[in-house]
């Protein structure tokens, strides 16, 4: 009786022991659980992520290409319709018509261009047809304008085929800004768009949508532009109302590189920097403000993959002026 009693009570300890044995991984587990599942979510939204941000890289680049590449006859139908009154009008030329010359049909300007906007994509088509009935450079008007509601109903239709077949909805992209040449004085021969796309996630327990920034710029073929034109070695190059005061002699790679003007007391400077994969994105690199003096400095880190060689620097004022000057980036040894 007694080793039958001694055995019920270590078989009561044992399964205790199991119970609080079996209770301490339940509780481990709640503790994991959640933080590893947190972990799987996280690395799935950090994965599409990626996926966005490289879609809409992708998208900035191929509708800045696509613009730069179809622009020219914009400008031929700017620089047409100021220099002419009646188009073609009544010009002959030599032939085999009556009197040894052949007519050309009376056909004006808007009209020539109407004929061959349709073999340009929308909307350049339409943008080309309105250079030529006004004269003016289309788009100028939105070249200060950083609303969504302006700039979407002009840029966006271009952007439909280069997002079709990949993770981005139209509707949720946005055009932020954009950078036009000045296609009267033959300028700035750029052409740049700034793009957003409203993430389908939300921050958690803050209901905020998050938004990821995509820009791209490319280089555009208006005429001659005479870019690059300065005189001297560049040390105290001037042009408008930008001054160069200094710049790197040369700018190492990894280290940092100061630019300095002089433009308008307190107008505001935008720096961009070009090397061989493109503009540079990097940090101080952009508007500036001058001082009561009119002096205004960028300094920016070189980056460590630059590639070493000359390459060109363009400051920018708010009212218009522009200089270009090439520098020489070189590897410290």
């Amino acid at each position: 009786m007694k080793i039958q009693k001694k055995r019920n009570r270590r078989s009561r300890k044992i399964s205790g022991s199991l119970r609080s044995d079996k209770g301490s991984i339940v509780l481990d587990a709640s503790l994991v659980m959640p933080i590893f599942l947190f972990f799987i979510v996280f690395l799935i939204y950090f994965v599409q992520m990626t996926l966005f941000v490289t879609a809409l890289q992708t998208a900035a680049s191929e509708t800045a290409k696509k613009i730069s590449a179809h622009m020219y006859p914009v400008v031929l139908a700017v620089d047409a319709a100021g220099s002419i009154d009646s188009g073609l009008n009544g010009i002959e030329i030599p032939g085999t018509g009556e009197g040894g010359v052949f007519p050309i049909p009376e056909l004006s300007l808007t009209d020539l261009v109407a004929k061959y906007a349709s073999a340009l994509p929308e909307p350049i088509g339409e943008w080309a047809s309105m250079a030529a009935a006004s004269g003016e450079a289309p788009l100028q008007h939105l070249q200060s304008s950083v609303s969504e509601a302006v700039l979407d109903p002009v840029i966006k239709p271009l952007l439909s085929p280069v997002i079709e077949n990949t993770v981005l909805e139209y509707d949720r992209i946005h055009v932020n800004g954009i950078d036009l040449p000045n296609l009267k004085e033959k300028t700035n021969p750029y052409f740049g768009i700034e793009l957003t796309y409203e993430m389908p996630l939300k921050v958690p327990f803050t209901k905020k949508s998050i938004r990821i920034q995509a820009s791209s710029k490319e280089r555009i073929w208006i005429g001659a532009t005479n870019e690059g034109a300065s005189e001297g070695d560049g040390t105290t190059a001037a042009k408008g109302n930008v001054a160069l005061l200094s710049k790197p002699e040369p700018a190492y790679i990894a280290r940092q590189a100061t630019i300095r003007a002089k433009i308008t007391p307190g107008a505001s400077a935008n720096l961009s920097v070009f090397y061989k994969t493109g503009e540079s994105t990097a940090k101080h690199v952009g508007w500036a403000t001058a001082d009561e003096n009119g002096d205004v400095e960028w300094t920016w880190f070189v980056g460590t993959r630059t590639t070493p060689g000359t390459w060109p620097f363009v400051i920018e004022t708010s009212d218009g002026a522009r200089l270009e000057v090439m520098f020489e980036v070189a590897s410290k040894t």
